[in-house]
């Protein structure tokens, strides 16, 4: 006996656009290459030039810490309409088919011979229909969790993106300041020079010694040290803030953006306040803090019944391979039954009181023409000419009562993380609180660094020129000339140092408060 049989499961889901978007996510990555394919996610190229906005866009789309906690909103998304899904029914369906060849097959430890069956070959075909419906207590808050976990990962996503671009524009600066000090060491470099040829071209005419010329090719070798030491720091910059953007360290590029001194005339109380109201970070742990409640919701609504119910259509179509030995088989069941509708004729006859119904019409014994073609028509029903089965229908209701401390532990945690929750955003908003006029305060000692250290630059550079004056007309030495210029190179990197201690402060309170204080224009080249 040879049995070959196979099931086609058709589909699994639930009706409507459901249908469409499992036929789409099953089509889709058969008939196009992943969105990722062939995409070089490090090779965008920053130019010749780089400007913080630019910057900050490159970094959004380049940077993999960025990127990996953005990648949270597809599955977010998902989960919300997987929640909504929990509502509907779920349908499947299922087409069999199955042939059964001549033989004996066994029953238990019998087979068909020793029963005296004799079997020939079949063709079995079937389907069914199943729709089931599911409303656990578990998930009556299952929606609600899932919206307020979506709107969590969009809050972190959003904090995500204002850290980057905060992180950004904080090495921005440090590669700034690098360039910067670039210029002053070459202006260091450029001043050496000149008090060397001065001191030489003294020497020279006999106006002065020549450790006056030792002392100023000194000076000038330590300033190309100075300057190669920069421009070794300006490289370093660059490349982190490369790292930062997400970004291949690939060619040559120029930092422009600039970033103008002003007059902060923001008001503490006011920043305060708008960082309570609209801090990324803070809307995160907000947002954070909603879903755990959530959740504590979704997990107390497992002490809610369970309601289950199935329905269940079916039919199956059974044909005989051997027209023939249904045919021999219908003959010799006509034939038993006319002899034994003969046999009770003969008994009722020999009764002094005959058998009710008898003597009765016996017939030929014979089939018809017409009643052979209708049998072997009635016989002709594979694979789809279905004889349907009765219908189903289940109904279930349930009420958990105990499972071992299981729910109770749930509970229990989920209002923990409630509570933690809460507890984070508390601690978030005393941090701001403390940021913000930490921050501020920085911000106005810094404006006034500023002001004093450019008034102490200006003095110095008045200090050199008349320095240089009085070297090169011979009324002072070359120590006082030496003095003058360390004071002005003091005195630049002084004033530079205030200058990024002032846009470190202005950023600084732009973390703190969540959004960018500086004007728009300060930030193009």
């Amino acid at each position: 006996m040879v049995i070959l049989e196979g099931v086609w499961t058709v589909t699994r889901g639930i009706p409507g656009f459901y249908w469409r978007a499992a036929t789409l996510l099953i089509l889709t990555p058969l008939l196009m290459a992943p969105p990722w394919a062939g995409e070089d996610l490090g090779g965008q190229e920053v130019g010749s030039t780089l400007t913080l906005d630019n910057a900050i866009n490159l970094a959004r789309r380049h940077n993999p810490t960025f990127l990996s906690t953005e990648n949270d909103q597809g599955p977010a998304d998902w989960n919300v309409r997987q929640a909504y899904g929990l509502f509907l029914p779920d349908l499947s369906t299922s087409i069999s088919g199955q042939y059964l060849a001549p033989g004996s097959p066994s029953f238990g430890i019998f087979d068909a011979g020793d029963l005296g069956l004799d079997v020939t070959d079949y063709y079995f075909s079937g389907y069914s229909l199943t729709a089931t419906y599911s409303l656990l207590g578990g998930n009556i808050f299952q929606v609600a969790s899932a919206r307020a976990d979506r709107k969590a990962t969009e809050a972190r996503i959003t904090a995500a993106s204002f850290t980057l671009e905060s992180e950004v524009t904080a090495q921005y600066l440090i590669a700034l300041r690098a360039r910067d000090g670039v210029e002053v060491a070459l202006r260091q470099l450029d001043r050496a020079q000149q008090n060397f040829e001065l001191a030489n071209a003294r020497v020279s005419v006999g106006a002065a010694t020549p450790t006056d010329g030792k002392q100023a090719e000194v000076e000038k070798g330590r300033a190309q040290i100075d300057l190669l030491e920069a421009e070794s720091l300006l490289r370093t910059e660059k490349l982190r803030l490369l790292e930062q953007l997400g970004v291949p360290a690939e060619g040559h590029f120029s930092l422009v953006s600039e970033f103008e001194i002003f007059e902060p005339n923001w008001a503490r109380e006011d920043l305060v306040s708008r960082a309570m109201e609209r801090h990324p970070q803070l809307q995160a742990s907000r947002a954070q803090e909603s879903a755990r409640k959530a959740a504590s919701r979704q997990a107390w609504s497992q002490y809610l019944p369970n309601i289950f119910l199935s329905a269940n259509w079916s039919g199956r179509a059974r044909q005989i391979g051997d027209e023939q030995f249904l045919l021999n088989s219908a003959r010799g069941s006509v034939a038993s039954q006319a002899a034994s509708c003969a046999r009770l004729n003969e008994i009722s006859a020999g009764l002094s009181q005959p058998l009710t119904g008898y003597p009765q019409d016996c017939g030929a014994g014979i089939l018809t023409r017409e009643q052979e073609e209708q049998i072997l028509a009635n016989n002709d029903v594979f694979p789809f000419n279905f004889r349907r089965e009765p219908w189903s229908l289940y109904v279930q209701v349930s009420l958990p009562v105990f499972q071992g401390f299981g729910r109770q532990r749930q509970v229990a945690e989920a209002k923990a993380a409630a509570e933690d929750a809460m507890l984070d955003r508390v601690s978030e908003e005393l941090r701001l609180q403390t940021g913000v006029t930490q921050a501020y305060d920085e911000l106005m000692t810094a404006t006034q660094v500023v002001e004093i250290e450019g008034r102490n630059r200006e003095v110095a550079e008045e200090q050199l020129e008349l320095a240089q004056q009085r070297y090169r007309l011979g009324a002072s030495a070359f120590l006082e000339l030496l003095e003058a210029q360390t004071s002005m190179a003091t005195a630049e990197r002084d004033y530079l140092n205030a200058r990024y201690r002032f846009h470190g402060a202005i950023w600084a309170l732009e973390a703190a408060v969540g959004e960018r204080l500086r004007p728009e224009v300060d930030f193009q080249p």
